[in-house]
């Protein structure tokens, strides 16, 4: 993914600098115009034309405004954050703490104070901003926040391509389970799931997807094998489909045998035609025939469990 940095130069230079390499940590790459660092006017077609190109746009702002044109009442600056507003891009937006340290040849006078006064309160208005100190500071942050936009893209796109995904999801579903999944990321990386389906293939998508948020994720094709399994070793969740080996109640049954060996966990239930009239039996978290439900379910065990 390309990920276009803005900012003024020569104040910024370190932060911008960090914040790249941070960018590229997460595999990106980081699209910084060094050569416009005297802002000369020809300079912004090169700017708009990256802008147009990338996928995200990260704005850091400290205390200058930046280049006017002659043209132009506007710095280049902020005509880049309102031409990546008009693309709707993904935008990041990192503003210097008022009350940081800053040296004062870098601190704008009039008229050109005002004008970046007027830009920070109508970014207030367009997108949340997230304050930095040092470049470390701003680095770790960004870090943070394209973090959980790629876990979050990543996730949507994966439920977008989803065998018959209007059957086993919907599109407010599949929005909001991908920005969930960003939101619990650490919380959810470790824990251990038990899958049991005799037909572990049809649940393939469902297990790549979970592995993606590094979720666990171990497989049996019976009740029997998932008894050893969980007497062996510890589960948050177990994830069970209902119809098992020719018995269209296996779930319930594999579900009593559970508790009578004081095998406690969290239990999940699919489904391939679901009845909400029959209610979730008796002692399971919850049931399903939706794989965005689905993992709301998981996220809520897990929340519960380790929040």
């Amino acid at each position: 993914m390309r990920i276009f940095v803005s900012s003024t130069f020569e104040d910024l230079a370190e932060y911008r600098k960090k914040a790249t390499e941070a960018i590229e940590r997460l595999g990106q790459q980081g699209i910084r115009m060094e050569v416009f660092g005297a802002r000369p006017e020809q300079a912004s077609e090169g700017c708009f034309e990256e802008i147009e190109s990338s996928d995200a746009f990260v704005a850091i702002y400290a205390h200058r405004y930046g280049f006017v044109p002659k043209i132009s009442s506007i710095s280049i600056t902020e005509q880049e954050f309102d031409f990546a507003c008009g693309k709707k891009k993904p935008i990041f937006c990192f503003v210097v703490d008022e009350a940081y340290p800053w040296l004062p040849r870098f601190i704008d006078q009039e008229p050109n104070y005002s004008r970046l006064r007027d830009f920070k309160n109508k970014l207030e208005t367009i997108v949340i901003r997230e304050n930095f100190t040092t470049a470390d500071d701003l680095a770790f942050k960004v870090a943070s926040s394209l973090g959980r936009f790629l876990i979050s893209r990543r996730v949507k796109d994966e439920l977008d391509n989803l065998p018959k995904r209007d059957l086993v999801s919907t599109p407010e579903g599949r929005d909001q389970i991908s920005r969930r999944a960003a939101r619990l990321g650490p919380l959810l990386a470790g824990a251990r799931i038990l899958l049991v389906n005799d037909i572990p293939s049809e649940m393939s998508h469902v297990v790549d997807l979970m592995e993606g948020l590094l979720l666990q994720v171990d497989v049996v094709r019976s009740s029997d094998e998932a008894l050893s399994q969980l007497a062996a070793e510890p589960y948050q969740v177990v994830i069970s489909d209902m119809a098992r080996d020719g018995v269209d109640d296996e779930g319930i049954h594999f579900l009593a045998r559970m508790r009578a060996a004081h095998l406690n966990c969290p239990t999940i239930f699919t489904v391939g035609r679901y009845q909400p009239e029959r209610g979730t039996p008796a002692h399971a978290f919850g049931i399903t025939n939706r794989v965005d439900e689905l993992l709301n379910l998981t996220f809520d065990v897990l929340e519960r469990i380790r929040g």
